[in-house]
């Protein structure tokens, strides 16, 4: 019904305190009217009392003439007297004397007959108050002295009571709501910081996080859950910026070679050897598209952690024999040879396409940059509940001032690399990003002219 929490709160404070207003009233008012009441009652034991002195002193219990003279002393008008006479042996009202017939109804009660003696008990009649003492008793006969006067309760007390309660609890309740009103204004002021901060957040300050030092701990996981919103936000349009302009870095340069290829095929009339070799050009480049793109997407996955699901047991030395056996026919073409030294045999719960993606890679990386005749050793040992696998080639090598660079995206390690018409520059940035998730420890060691040793860690306990 209420958009805004402030007036909600508002209206329920409203009902609340209206609620409590009206209920303390209520109380205070009825127990007020309650004490006048019990002031009635207790000036009825009195009449009552000094009735027995007069009574026992004449030895006459004539009703009319003590309601004459009670009401007179006492200034109490009406009052009305009733005496009975029970004889407690027989069990029944010998007689009795009342004031007036007219109001015998208000006396209209059973006889409390096993009361002590002076023993009061008081009755609602008819706007009445009426009360029935335990008189006196002669042998077996036992007399009953009542009471009964009207019931004012709306005495000048009750009244001024209920004006000041009907004036007082509507300037109570436009006081305390003035008073919530500051008070809750003052309780959501942090979470209007909280909005101002948000606002102040755009793609061009994504980093900025909503500052939560002064605001109450009610909030603070809200603000914790928004920060981690944004900084998932932030890392999310981080992928996207990162993908765009790698895609438009890394794409650029197959597609102007494409363009030219055609362009320059299309200026006359060529052999169809030339056709040919165009064609096979703008296949190599096209084929070289497609691997950039794949594997720029898999570089901008949302959570590398959803790279890692259909964890399965993998037996490594297994895996790594059939990677091998893979490789060997692009080896063969360079008459390089990969040799096993040694696999001891190594189970681990992972991925095994992602796995197999990794150490592909680097035994590509291995083929790419060694020279024709040269050789690729490879194994895999346990050492301290960890295996090692060490991939070693003796190609061109890396410079050392390049080589804490070889993990970044579309690095190229030096110009001899840039000249090759293979790789993108991303093989090890996927590697690194796959062994990552596992907390698998990669080390390359390299110098130029002598080759490149690849050691992984496989920690068992994170596996």
């Amino acid at each position: 019904m209420f958009k805004s929490l402030k007036t909600k709160l508002l209206v329920y404070f409203f009902i609340a305190n209206i609620i409590i207003l009206v209920s303390f009233s209520f109380f205070i008012y009825f127990t007020a009217e309650d004490g006048v009441v019990k002031k009635l009652d207790s000036k009825l034991k009195i009449l009552s009392q000094d009735a027995i002195v007069d009574l026992l002193e004449n030895n006459k219990y004539e009703a009319t003439i003590i309601s004459k003279e009670l009401g007179k002393e006492f200034q109490t008008k009406p009052l009305h007297v009733k005496v009975v006479y029970y004889d407690s042996v027989k069990g029944k009202i010998l007689h009795e004397h009342i004031s007036s017939n007219k109001v015998r109804n208000l006396f209209d009660f059973a006889l409390h007959k096993n009361s002590k003696l002076n023993d009061i008990y008081y009755y609602n009649k008819a706007g009445f108050r009426v009360s029935s003492m335990f008189l006196d008793q002669k042998k077996d006969v036992k007399i009953f002295f009542q009471l009964a006067t009207k019931k004012q309760l709306s005495t000048p007390y009750l009244q001024d009571l209920k004006f000041s309660l009907f004036v007082a609890v509507p300037i109570i309740l436009i006081l305390f709501m003035i008073i919530v009103n500051l008070l809750i204004s003052k309780t959501l002021k942090p979470m209007k910081d909280i909005v101002e901060s948000a606002k102040q957040i755009s793609t061009k300050n994504l980093s900025a996080r909503v500052d939560f030092s002064n605001i109450p701990s009610e909030i603070i996981e809200l603000v914790n859950t928004f920060n981690t919103l944004l900084t998932n936000i932030e890392e999310a349009f981080s992928r996207v910026s990162t993908f765009s302009s790698d895609a438009s870095h890394e794409l650029k340069s197959p597609l102007t070679i494409i363009r030219g290829e055609i362009e320059i095929a299309l200026k006359k009339d060529r052999s169809v050897q030339e056709y040919k070799d165009t064609l096979e050009l703008l296949l190599f480049e096209t084929a070289s598209i497609e691997k950039t793109i794949s594997q720029l997407f898999l570089l901008s996955k949302k959570d590398t952690t959803e790279l890692n699901e259909n964890t399965e047991e993998v037996y490594i030395d297994e895996l790594i024999e059939d990677i091998v056996k893979a490789q060997r026919k692009f080896a063969n073409k360079k008459n390089i040879k990969i040799i096993i030294d040694k696999l001891e045999a190594c189970t681990l719960h992972i991925n095994e396409s992602l796995f197999k993606i990794a150490i592909a890679n680097i035994i590509t990386n291995s083929i790419h940059y060694s020279e024709e005749f040269k050789e690729i050793h490879i194994s895999l040992k346990k050492e301290n509940n960890k295996y090692f696998l060490k991939i070693s080639d003796n190609g061109y090598g890396i410079s050392k001032s390049n080589l804490a660079f070889i993990f970044d995206r579309f690095y190229r390690a030096d110009k001899s690399r840039k000249t090759q018409k293979y790789g993108t520059g991303l093989g090890l940035s996927i590697v690194k990003m796959i062994l990552d998730i596992y907390d698998f420890e990669i080390e390359v060691f390299s110098e130029l002219k002598s080759g490149t040793t690849t050691i992984i860690k496989l920690n068992m306990n994170k596996s």
